[in-house]
């Protein structure tokens, strides 16, 4: 045989053989059940461990947050009362209209108080599992419902704040001046924007990102001496 011909065809059987030799690989891999319960519990085990460190670390920021407004809003609303009540002005003189300005502040920082009460913000972080796998279902779960809990969170602190600034430019308008009204829209609109942007939002975006996504699963029962893949696509 002449050695031209012999190397023309040594490149496609080299890849030939070595296609097989992949296939049979992976079919070996595939026959073992401790091969596939590995690539089944990787997987897990990476969006486990994610999803724990996020529910944990929005659990630790919502409580931080619920009592830190709940704080500022008490003393707001304290320190409004006590302003009113005694006739005093820190600057200038004190009058009816800075007297009303303060008992409608009083009032709008007393409802953060309440809200801040019976509806605080939450992210709770269920006990872990028998194993990774058994421990995702329960854990995405919590990530929904914290996603839930801080995108109506938002919303209602964002649109609710707005209007009940506005019911107060409304009121003092009425009972005083425009200029009165403004003047205390300018000081409590602010807050209430910073009331929910400071808002822990990680849970939400993450559940917003994930449900939108594709999730392939794979997982594996062994059947005797062999075992069965399934592969699944979940939107």
């Amino acid at each position: 045989m002449r050695a031209p011909a012999q190397v023309a065809y040594s490149a496609p059987v080299r890849r030939a053989v070595a296609i097989g030799i992949r296939t049979a690989v992976v079919a070996a891999a595939l026959a073992s059940p401790q091969a596939i319960g590995t690539a089944a519990a990787a997987p897990c085990e990476e969006e486990t461990a994610e999803l724990r460190a996020l529910l944990t670390s929005e659990a630790r920021r919502s409580r931080i947050w619920n009592t830190a407004w709940l704080i500022t809003f008490a003393t707001a609303s304290a320190g409004q009362l006590t302003l009113a009540l005694t006739g005093t002005k820190p600057l200038g003189t004190f009058d009816r209209d800075f007297e009303e300005t303060l008992y409608v502040g009083a009032a709008k920082a007393s409802l953060g108080v309440i809200v801040r009460t019976v509806l605080p913000l939450r992210a709770s972080v269920p006990p872990p599992a028998a194993s990774p796998c058994a421990d995702l279902p329960a854990l995405r779960a919590a990530l929904a419902d914290a996603g839930r809990r801080q995108r109506r969170g938002f919303w209602l602190t964002h649109i609710g704040g707005t209007a009940l600034n506005l019911a107060g430019v409304a009121l003092l308008t009425y009972r005083r001046s425009f200029p009165v009204g403004a003047a205390s829209f300018a000081i409590s609109y602010p807050v209430g924007l910073a009331h929910a942007y400071t808002q822990p939002r990680r849970g939400w975006h993450a559940w917003r990102e994930r449900r939108s996504s594709w999730t392939v699963g794979v997982s594996g029962v062994a059947r005797g001496a062999g075992a069965t893949l399934w592969l699944g696509v979940e939107l």
